[in-house]
């Protein structure tokens, strides 16, 4: 009997595990993992991008000037595939350059995520020479201004160019060009036009600022002072008096009340900025309360320190504002460490304050004048 109720359970044990493994193989076969996840295109404002189907990456170029706050894609997908965001959803892809938008295409048992990048067709001169003489360059308004000894003949200059690769100029860079008067340089790339302005002037350059940081090209990495630094944040206002896409910002909250959270520029990113060329700092700032804004500059070692102040002004709380901080006259010791403060007072001084994200940029040393 006991035998008997033994290969009976045996039969059972097979039978539930084959049961078990027919319902598992059942599964399996259900699993759809063959469907097509690749986009067919993609297209922003009449502009069709470039997939990568590889990569997972997606490229459009639009005209300048276009709005990439507020754009909505149409994307075409394989049968039965369905993509989030949707297509036609308006997206913002104001910073996509340094983050791109994430796209998650669905089919079946499967899936596929593409970053997509939209940016504007930019061309730029980015070197202009004449001789040894080195053109400044404003992007800005799309200027150059190249200052030449005296006395030269500005009829047959033969200036050097550099310039977005890709790019066509007009005049060619290395032919003779008069610059008795002012000259405008064309550059056209990918359809799109771009015109900067040369005027010469007879005289020795002024000294320029010192870009310190700007967080695009020049963006040496801040150390944290009290609290984390985030050095490539998002510019929250690209409308204002700062349009650059990236700068650097911390999180000061309500409860901790020390000044001295901020960010640092020291030991492998010291600067090396002597007061007696240099008598001022600027700085742009944004923020959601009113207040002092402190520098503290150091020599190596944090030795020689001083402490300099600029307001905030309550009528522009949000906004960028760009504020000036006066080296101390009687300082001759090397200026090697920066240290950025956005708001130098106990929490609820001089006004109530609230958990908030503070943003700086285009830190600058101003000449002599």
């Amino acid at each position: 009997m006991k035998t008997l109720k033994i290969i009976i359970n045996i039969g059972l044990v097979l039978l539930l595990g084959g049961l078990f493994n027919a319902c598992k193989q059942d599964a399996v076969d259900s699993l759809d993992l063959n469907a097509d996840v690749n986009v067919l295109a993609f297209k922003v404002a009449n502009v069709n991008g470039v997939v990568d189907n590889e990569a997972g990456t997606i490229t459009v170029m639009v005209p300048a000037g276009t709005d990439l706050s507020a754009m909505a894609p149409v994307i075409d997908l394989p049968a039965n595939a369905a993509v989030k965001p949707a297509s036609g959803a308006t997206q913002n892809f104001l910073f996509s350059a340094t983050s791109p938008v994430v796209y998650r295409v669905y089919n079946g048992n499967v899936f596929y995520t593409y970053r997509v990048t939209v940016k504007e067709i930019k061309a730029e001169i980015t070197a202009f020479r004449i001789g040894n003489r080195t053109g400044i360059i404003n992007q800005n308004d799309n200027s150059i201004v190249v200052y030449l000894p005296e006395g030269t003949d500005v009829t047959q200059l033969n200036p050097m160019v550099e310039y977005t690769d890709g790019a066509e100029i007009s005049p060619i860079s290395g032919n003779y060009v008069d610059f008795s008067s002012p000259v405008t340089y064309t550059l056209t790339y990918m359809g799109e036009t771009f015109t900067y302005t040369v005027t010469t002037i007879f005289g020795e350059e002024p000294k320029q600022s010192l870009v310190i940081f700007n967080g695009e090209n020049i963006a040496p990495r801040w150390a944290d002072l009290g609290t984390a630094v985030e050095n490539q944040s998002n510019n929250p206002k690209t409308d204002g008096i700062n349009a650059s896409p990236l700068c650097v910002s911390i999180v000061r909250n309500a409860v901790n009340g020390e000044g001295w959270h901020g960010g640092a520029l020291w030991n492998e990113n010291k600067v090396n900025i002597d007061p007696t060329e240099y008598s001022r700092f600027s700085i742009m700032v944004l923020k959601e309360v009113a207040g002092d804004v402190q520098l503290e500059i150091q020599s190596d070692g944090e030795s020689n320190k001083d402490w300099l102040r600029a307001w905030y002004a309550e009528d522009h709380l949000g906004e960028w504002q760009e504020l000036i901080f006066e080296i101390p006259a009687n300082r001759t010791a090397i200026i090697n460490n920066i240290l950025v403060m956005p708001h130098e007072h106990a929490n609820g001084q001089p006004v109530a304050f609230e958990t908030q994200r503070m943003y700086w940029d285009e830190l600058k040393a101003l000449p002599k004048e």
